[in-house]
């Protein structure tokens, strides 16, 4: 075999895909799970000849993830893969680019910002190459980019700790001081908002009709200044998510769970070492709060890719 992507044709259609780099202990089909979650309509997938238990599937008329392909000595070295890599699903899909240069104020969240410095991948290219990196995300993978000419191999390796909001949705509506009784029972310093001001300055004497509401927990006790707060939004969605579209019907209501720390960079992969150590306490206390309102509304929830995540998952971490 060729060591040469130019002259083997299979290594030089691996050069020319999007990547997404499997380790040893990962199962193949929870690649696919996953992507079941984003497309509920994605089909078995089509036997390829000669690949062992290689499939192709469908994801839209231009664009197919095809694999698992194991990784051998020639592949690993041509590719210049990481050593920990034991098999790749493949992505072959258009090259769409924006125009112009990514913005400098951009955040580079994922590193595609660095990785498409002339323009980030748009429209059929983009949608596709975020869900294999929203599952990379998941499952802490990695993804190798298709080979561009002046351009150096690059492997993106995406922090699921940048992405931690969490999405419950149920047919079932808490009232503000049941969801406050629930939460302390893993959170004691949750709180009310303060309530907000009449023009007066004062707080409103009659009560007031909810349709929405908002809970929040302080962390800045345990964790200091920077850590700022979980806040749990209550209300009503029309929207579903495509993973919970197959399970649930009709108006649900939303507990939408988010850290916002102090200065609003938590989320930012160049965080500082103390923030990383806040964000990652913020994260278990929230998947808490998460699992524990699951388990009261009988709700079901995604992570912000869309991914179904259950309670089980949650209360492990």
């Amino acid at each position: 075999m060729s060591t040469h992507p130019q002259t083997d044709p299979r290594l030089e259609a691996f050069a020319g895909s999007h990547l997404l780099l499997l380790d040893p202990d990962l199962e193949p089909s929870d690649v696919v799970g996953l992507l079941r979650n984003l497309r509920p309509a994605l089909g078995a997938g089509d036997h390829l000849a000669g690949e062992g238990g290689a499939r192709s599937y469908r994801l839209s008329r231009h664009s197919q993830l095809s694999g698992p392909f194991p990784v051998d000595a020639d592949m690993a070295r041509v590719l210049a893969l990481p050593p920990d890599v034991s098999a790749v699903f493949a992505l072959s899909c258009p090259r769409d680019r924006e125009p112009a240069p990514p913005p400098e104020w951009m955040p580079d969240v994922d590193g595609l910002v660095a990785a498409f410095p002339a323009g980030l991948p748009c429209r059929e290219e983009g949608r596709v190459l975020d869900e294999l990196l929203a599952v990379a995300r998941r499952l802490r993978l990695a993804v190798r980019l298709a080979d561009e000419p002046g351009l150096e191999t690059r492997v993106l390796r995406p922090d699921a700790d940048v992405t931690p909001n969490l999405f419950v949705y149920s047919a079932n509506w808490l009232p503000p001081d049941l969801l406050l009784r629930h939460v302390a029972t893993v959170a004691p310093q949750v709180r009310h908002p303060r309530p907000p001001l009449d023009r007066r300055g004062q707080p409103p004497v009659e009560p007031v009709e909810l349709d929405a509401y908002a809970v929040e927990v302080p962390l800045e006790e345990e964790l200091g200044p920077r850590a700022g707060i979980i806040e749990i939004q209550v209300h009503e969605d029309e929207y579903l998510p495509p993973s919970l579209v197959p399970h649930l019907t009709g108006t649900q209501i939303v507990y939408t769970l988010r850290w916002v720390d102090t200065d609003n960079v938590g989320r930012f992969p160049d965080a500082d070492e103390e923030l990383r150590g806040i964000r990652a306490f913020a994260i278990r206390t929230l998947e808490a709060c998460a699992a524990t309102i699951m388990t009261a509304v009988g709700g079901a929830a995604v992570d912000e890719a869309g991914f179904f995540v259950s309670a089980q998952q949650l209360r492990e971490g």
